[in-house]
């Protein structure tokens, strides 16, 4: 999340290129609003402005934290053509600190980084294959993991599905437009000898099980979770944390279908 120390350096830099108007506009341009019940405790009319929007905000919260993502966005724009501005102390500051807070700024774009995911095999692999859907799954499930859990687990399960279409195709096998993904890992896996019950041995039918059911699981997790299905009053919401979960475990789901074929 957005550390207080990254906010109030964001507040110098509105109280120093900002007026109170425009302060207002680019927060409640956004969708942000004064929290009236909250009394700033910090100096300057500008900064303690800007402080009583944010106040309204639950940064925990993958949706507020996007807005305010936003507004650091905007005010950018506003500025970009603004060279002392950007070679300032006061935004270098900023940036860095958006860094440490795992975040990156690129392109005027601010995206949620973290170096746990096991980032560079899945795109040497979709780069040697030219696999251009699982490419844009799988960075789509990066950049969302902070700012939208719902939309980078479903993000990662279509990374799965996406795989197993690809190496069906790759093996000149049809399959249905509607299959579940259940049923694409059930025919992959008779097709890449990975059934449980194409082995006799214990210990393979057991690893082989398990990957089945991680597979199963997985797909359970995008039903509860994700974002592919409508959600009913009392849905439960998912947390960064589900996102790494079900991203790091179809990366690895992935690389490993993609060596088993290879060695096919």
């Amino acid at each position: 999340m957005v550390h207080k120390r990254t906010l109030h350096v964001f507040y110098d830099l509105l109280s120093g290129n900002s007026s109170l108007a425009r302060i207002q506009k680019l927060f409640e341009g956004e969708g942000i609003f004064e929290n009236e019940k909250y009394a700033s405790n910090l100096g300057g009319q500008r900064r303690a402005l800007a402080d009583t929007y944010v106040a309204s905000l639950n940064l925990n919260n993958s949706h507020d934290a996007r807005k305010l993502l936003n507004v650091f966005e905007i005010f950018y724009l506003e500025l970009e053509e603004d060279e002392d501005f950007l070679e300032g102390k006061d935004w270098r500051q900023f940036l860095k600190l958006l860094e440490r807070d795992g975040y990156e700024f690129s392109d005027g774009k601010i995206q949620y980084t973290n170096s746990t995911f096991i980032t560079s095999e899945i795109e040497g692999y979709t780069s040697e294959y030219s696999i251009e859907h699982v490419e844009n799954d799988w960075k789509r499930a990066l950049n969302q993991a902070k700012t939208d859990p719902e939309d980078a687990i479903t993000a990662s399960l279509s990374m799965i599905e996406s795989t197993l279409k690809w190496i069906l195709d790759e093996k000149g096998e049809n399959y249905k437009k509607g299959d579940s993904l259940n049923q694409l890992y059930k025919q992959v896996f008779q097709l890449l000898n990975m059934a449980p019950d194409q082995h006799s041995e214990g210990i393979f039918k057991q690893i082989l099980g398990s990957i089945s059911g991680v597979v199963t699981g997985l797909g359970s997790l995008r039903n509860e979770f994700g974002d592919s299905h409508g959600k009913g009053r009392n849905n439960t919401k998912p947390s960064e944390r589900h996102a790494k979960f079900a991203i790091n475990l179809s990366g690895t789901m992935c690389i490993y279908l993609i060596e088993t074929f290879q060695k096919e």
